[in-house]
């Protein structure tokens, strides 16, 4: 490693806010960690692994809640407004990782940071605000339950005394993270969301509403290499812009996947009782349709984005017409749309903004919602166990009604409030059998995964709440080893996580949109001349599996345990039509999984062996207690 390294891409400061004492202050992130674990995810991980202590309560002060960027954040590569959240999640008890694009990343690296890291809890209702000559905290009771649009537009009009509105971000919470609701997200600018895991409750939790950055400072990059970073940059962009997946986000948004992924049998409909659409409703979910005939829109890009996928748009037609908002993503779409049995667009986009108004994860909303609405059909709970309230497939109104009570923890609505996996134990009867999550606690992204199987495996063994590799099965990837199917599927599927988990852990490190993806080769000698370092592609992926066997080593010492790397009954169950009628992981799932534990270097239990540890450069002392 070039002993000047990082001469360009960090400030190698952190900000630590004690909001028990009041403390702020900055202190040194050692070279030696950013070296080992970039940034992002992995930052943030070392600093959840090594400073909050075992078996801290989620929602306790001893929890901490990690903001950390990467070295491209705030610079020109594409989409590098990202940040990642860390924390222990309230949904799973183990490690939660989210991330946002928008522009709070850039915001905070512009001003002075690396990091921000909240610890304790408040007495008072405050909020933080950052600039780059000062932090301090101040009252927010005047926002107390505001909706997390209303909260950032009040905050935006009480710190815009520089008359430049677009140097501030803000990231906040809207009333079910005040509320605790553990699958509660934190909103950046207006609709950008950290979700997975809960990170919103643990920053309600807190008695932290929002956090205002003003930082309009100098992006730290290597000295004299303005041309080459340029060069490296455009290369970035053509390789992403010519992409499948940067094709269609870039002409269709996300909205061009969802016929694609419908026809092979891979959108959930109705809580996966099924997994094919009438021809009507399809047509109106049709990527052109919602463009030209359902919004009007303007473009609303992220910081540095080459795509126009994101707009702020106006519903032109139906029940929800004259609604402003976001343009929805396809698992939105999936979501609000196929899995509850709605069918007009427009409707779908309200929603989307009424529901992150309230700051809640779309993945276990949807989940959530879809399992009551069967259960409903299927007389599992009545109109009276819903505090009156006759959900049913397609009602809307139904919907609102409940998703407040949610965000409030009123009624019922304090039970709905822990997510789908606990609901199901609350509320017995068979609702285990049509529950959709993965047993660690959390629902899974909005997809029928069932016969998807690369996408089902990888959210099964994160150690994220989300996704922690990529599904290339069928596809292959030369640049990681990854040849087409063999002749022994279980052990490609295991192999195909092996791979690609390091390469999407390494991505979260850096911290830039995952739409603008390029090759590896590309983020390294992109990452190299930025930081001035000499990384290589295979450092770069032991960083990656660094990064996995020290989550799991934290999951592991928070009590994971192998039966929780499985999934609910649902998940296991085979469709019933469409392209995957009659398949299931079910019967090579365990050979699937323990060859993914040795291929990782763990033992049958899923516990890495002293061996990668030692591989890896990572030493526990607990770690004979462990195993």
């Amino acid at each position: 490693m070039n002993e000047a390294f990082p001469a360009g891409g960090y400030h190698k400061k952190l900000l630590r806010i004690n909001l028990t004492t009041g403390m702020i202050q900055s202190e040194e992130i050692p070279v030696e960690v950013l070296k080992s674990y970039i940034g992002g995810t992995g930052l943030g991980i070392y600093l959840l692994y090594s400073q909050v202590p075992t078996g801290a309560l989620p929602l306790g002060p001893e929890n901490n809640l990690i903001f950390a960027t990467g070295p491209f954040t705030g610079s020109l590569v594409p989409g590098s407004g990202t940040y990642s959240v860390m924390c222990k999640s309230p949904l799973t008890g183990y490690a939660a990782s989210a991330q946002a694009n928008g522009f709070f990343g850039a915001r905070l690296k512009a001003a002075g940071f690396d990091a921000l890291v909240v610890q304790g809890c408040s007495e008072e209702k405050v909020y933080l605000y950052i600039d780059s000559n000062t932090a301090v905290l101040k009252s927010s009771e005047f926002l107390n339950n505001k909706g997390a649009f209303e909260t950032d537009k009040k905050l935006r009009a009480r710190h815009n005394e520089k008359g430049y509105e677009q140097k501030i971000s803000i990231a906040c919470i809207g009333p079910a993270g005040e509320n605790q609701v553990r699958f509660a997200a934190i909103s950046s600018d207006r609709g950008h969301m950290a979700a997975s895991g809960g990170v919103g409750a643990v920053m309600g939790s807190k008695n932290l509403k929002a956090i205002v950055i003003s930082g309009d400072g100098p992006i730290p990059t290597a000295p004299g290499k303005k041309n080459e970073i340029k060069k490296e940059i455009f290369r970035w962009r053509e390789e992403s812009n010519a992409s499948g997946l940067g094709k269609t986000v870039h002409e269709k948004g996300t909205l061009g996947l969802f016929k694609p992924y419908h026809d092979k049998g891979w959108v959930p409909v109705k809580n996966m009782t099924t997994n094919q659409l009438p021809e009507d409703t399809l047509a109106k979910f049709d990527w052109e349709y919602i463009q030209n005939e359902v919004y009007e829109k303007v473009p609303r890009a992220c910081h540095t984005c080459t795509f126009t996928h994101c707009h702020t748009v106006r519903v032109k037609k139906g029940p929800s017409k004259g609604f402003i908002g976001e343009e929805i993503e396809y698992e939105i779409l999936a979501g609000y749309g196929s899995n509850w049995g709605i069918s007009d667009p427009g409707t779908i986009t309200m929603l989307n903004g009424f529901i992150d108004d309230l700051g809640m994860d779309a993945k276990e909303v949807s989940f959530l919602i879809s399992m009551l609405m069967e259960g409903r059909q299927k007389g599992l709970i009545g109109k009276d166990d819903l505090d009156g309230i006759d959900l049913t497939w397609g009602d809307v109104d139904a919907v609102k009604q409940l998703l407040e009570k949610i965000s409030l923890r009123k009624g019922m609505g304090d039970v709905l409030a822990d997510g789908v996996a606990r609901t199901v134990k609350a509320l017995g009867k068979e609702f285990d059998k049509i529950g959709v999550y993965v047993k660690q606690g959390n629902a899974p992204h909005v997809h029928d995964s069932r016969t998807r199987w690369g996408t089902l495996f990888t959210q099964i063994i994160s150690n994220t709440t989300s996704q922690e590799g990529m599904d290339m099965t069928g596809r292959g990837n030369p640049e990681l080893g990854i040849t087409k199917p063999t002749a022994d599927p279980d052990r490609y599927l295991a192999e195909v996580q092996t791979k690609t988990g390091p390469k999407r852990q390494f991505e979260e490190c850096l911290a830039f949109c995952y739409f603008q993806a390029c090759s590896l080769k590309q983020m390294v000698q992109t990452l190299n001349v930025i930081t001035g370092a000499d990384f290589s592609a295979e450092s770069c992926l032991k960083i990656g599996e660094r990064v996995i066997n020290l989550l799991r080593m934290y999951n592991i010492r928070e009590g994971l345990s192998m039966e929780d790397d499985s999934y609910s009954h649902r998940l296991g169950q085979s469709p019933t039509d469409g392209p995957g009628k009659g398949k299931s992981l079910n019967s090579t799932f365990n050979e699937v999984r323990q060859a993914y534990y040795e291929m990782m270097g763990w033992d049958n239990r899923g516990v890495p062996t002293a061996e990668t540890l030692e591989r890896l450069n990572l030493t526990f002392s607990h770690i004979e207690k462990v195993r």
